[in-house]
């Protein structure tokens, strides 16, 4: 068996789709473009197919990885070859590469997420670096999701303003996306920052790996 990262975009026409919808969609995808996909063993044959994070629903994305097992070797090249015209309206493979078998987890390597979020509003850009640097200062910021209460500070790695166009603000927020140390989400950002009921595009641009090595300072890979 030969294990595949694929790289794709996603645009607004299928911002909303879930990611239990988009693991479905990607099986069809997988299908039409007659790839040998590896299946697990039991009673219940599953694709081998794994992402690196889900895409929180209604966010478009520059950077979203994904990890597929085939039966045999292929070309890289072939692959995208076959992907491409089984692609539906919205998704874009933009790179595939051949990694070990045994490689780890995408999950288990990812530890932030970057976003990009456009804001409609009338504030001043003073105004609006005000309120992103009165959350970085704050030492908590108590949120609650699926009825638990948790701490949404730690999880702000970094959050900073760009110019925007127009009646805007345009924000960059690198949110923690670690399997055991939490993940933060853009939308929960803009309700701390009084923006939660605000019309916003978010997209995420990049992400960020952790790879480790033997007897070597860990190292921070962005796709």
């Amino acid at each position: 068996m030969n294990r595949y990262r694929i790289t794709f975009t996603r645009d607004r026409t299928v911002r909303f789709v879930g990611h239990l919808d988009l693991a479905k969609t990607w099986e069809r995808i997988l299908r039409r473009a007659d790839l040998p996909v590896a299946y697990s063993q039991g009673f219940h044959p599953l694709p081998k197919i794994t992402f690196a994070s889900a895409l929180p629903v209604g966010c478009t994305s520059g950077c979203e990885l994904m990890d597929v097992v085939l039966s045999g070797p292929m070309d890289t090249s072939e692959v995208m070859a076959r992907l491409a015209p089984a692609l539906p309206a919205g998704i874009v493979v933009t790179s595939v590469t051949e990694v070990p078998l045994n490689a780890p987890a995408l999950q288990a390597e990812l530890r932030w997420a970057e976003y990009v979020v456009t804001v409609e509003t009338d504030e001043a850009a003073e105004q609006i670096e005000q309120k992103v640097q009165a959350l970085l200062a704050a030492p908590t910021l108590p949120r609650e999701r699926r009825g638990k209460s948790y701490d949404l500070r730690p999880l702000v790695l970094s959050l900073s303003t760009e110019a925007g166009q127009g009646p805007s603000a345009r924000i960059v927020v690198r949110l923690r996306a670690d399997a055991n140390a939490g993940t933060g989400r853009p939308d929960e950002v803009l309700a701390a920052l009084g923006w939660g009921d605000t019309p916003v595009q978010i997209h995420r641009r990049k992400l960020g790996f952790e790879t480790f090595k033997a007897k070597e300072t860990p190292k921070v890979e962005v796709v």
